[in-house]
């Protein structure tokens, strides 16, 4: 979960919390995801204990997560609309919404986090107010882009996720070849994703804040803007590319390879260019390995599992590592590792070992010459049917699903 969508879920719970609006009143929380554990992890921190999590997947029913039972959505029935309470967590909220009305819900139900901050359903004076200095903002960073680069095809990389990034510049090179493009600059979120662009060198590129972002894309959208490209396998949810795998299959890969670039299946994705070899460090030839533990897409697995498996390549000989970032702390018994994403590669390679939950990182990774599994969590990608080991598989990659 991305940590500004995590701090403006923690606003809407605390403003609940603190006017005791949760007291004497069965919480329930709908959708089992990454969102929805760090929401209930915050309730349960703040003595707010939710009594089941809905969700829609056969599998998932008759789990648990930290005791919580994880249910039918169909249990609402049991419960008075006066008593109970329906928190989302996840951008399905509309669908979800309608469905527990359906079942004849009609308890209060709310809204975690805004994911579409394009929408808000009030004609007062101040959200007009708001939403045209939001547009005007920006419209003028469109402007200053095209200021800047005129004639460029703008590929616009809407999501601050580095795997995101990765598979859009990877099958760049084919799409400007299959669209005789020339010259393209391309427009991406935060620093990371900033990084994983400049390991392909694709061209300039523009780096905006994810509120910048937003603002930019909503500006792109309304003014139709064209000679642009919107490099992304579901955002900005007008395109409903996501709801092709209700009913059929394409992987994460083909997703940007097939769907959003239009390119056929044969088509091999570009190797990064701009790679750099890390400096010194406490790296041991062969006899390193790194995990990356954590992800924002998928379900987190428990600091338990990672360090059982810290302490058996331990137990091997080797000098185990975590890849961390910003104010993340390593699993116990290993050391940190920091290293700017275009030395991750090499790294992983001097290492000999990489291991990863699936992340961002195992797709920046993923050309390394070395030992790579990947660890899934034993689910179902979004609201589709399909598993996530299936979904975001990397080709040549052991597999650990738990």
């Amino acid at each position: 979960m991305e940590r500004r969508y995590k701090t403006e879920m923690i606003r809407v719970l605390d403003e609940r919390i603190d006017a005791r609006s949760f007291d004497g009143r069965m919480v329930l929380l709908f959708g089992h995801c990454n969102a929805t554990e760090e929401m209930a992890d915050y309730l349960l921190s703040r003595g707010v204990t939710p009594i089941a999590i809905l969700d829609n997947s056969a599998a998932k029913q008759g789990q648990a997560y930290r005791e919580i039972p994880i249910t039918p959505p169909e249990i609402v029935r049991s419960y008075a609309a006066e008593n109970s309470v329906v928190l989302i967590a996840t951008r399905f909220f509309a669908e979800m919404s309608a469905q527990l009305r359906r079942l004849g819900y009609d308890g209060e139900i709310v809204r975690a986090v805004e994911y579409n901050s394009f929408a808000e359903y009030s004609l007062s004076d101040d959200t007009l107010r708001r939403k045209t200095a939001r547009m005007t903002r920006g419209a003028e960073t469109l402007k200053n882009i095209r200021a800047q680069y005129p004639a460029q095809y703008l590929i616009i990389c809407p999501n601050d996720a580095l795997g995101d990034v990765y598979w859009a510049m990877a099958f760049l090179p084919a799409y400007r070849a299959k669209r005789g493009i020339d010259e393209v600059a391309v427009v991406v979120a935060g620093d990371g994703c900033r990084q994983v662009a400049e390991i392909f060198g694709a061209g300039p590129i523009v780096t905006l804040s994810p509120t910048e972002m937003d603002e930019f894309t909503q500006a792109v959208i309304y003014t139709r803007e064209g000679n642009c490209l919107f490099a992304h396998h579901d955002r900005p949810y007008t395109d409903n590319i996501i709801k092709y795998i209700d009913t059929h299959f394409l992987s994460f890969i083909d997703y940007y390879r097939c769907a959003v670039y239009g390119l056929p299946h044969e088509i091999a994705p570009a190797m990064p260019a701009n790679l750099q070899l890390p400096g010194g460090g406490a790296l041991q030839r062969g006899r390193s390995v790194i995990l990356a533990p954590r992800a924002k897409s998928v379900t987190q697995l428990s600091a338990a599992f990672w360090e059982n498996l810290a302490a058996e390549w331990r137990g091997k000989g080797s000098k185990v590592f975590t890849s961390i970032h910003g104010d993340e702390t390593p699993i116990h018994g290993t050391a940190p590792l920091t290293l700017p994403l275009n030395q991750m590669t090499a790294a992983a390679e001097y290492a000999g070992t990489f291991i990863g939950l699936r992340n961002g990182l195992c797709d920046v990774v993923h050309a390394a010459n070395c030992r790579k599994t990947v660890v899934f969590p034993d689910c179902f990608y979004s609201t589709t049917p399909h598993k996530v080991a299936d979904f975001f598989a990397l080709p040549g990659w052991k597999n650990i699903v738990c």
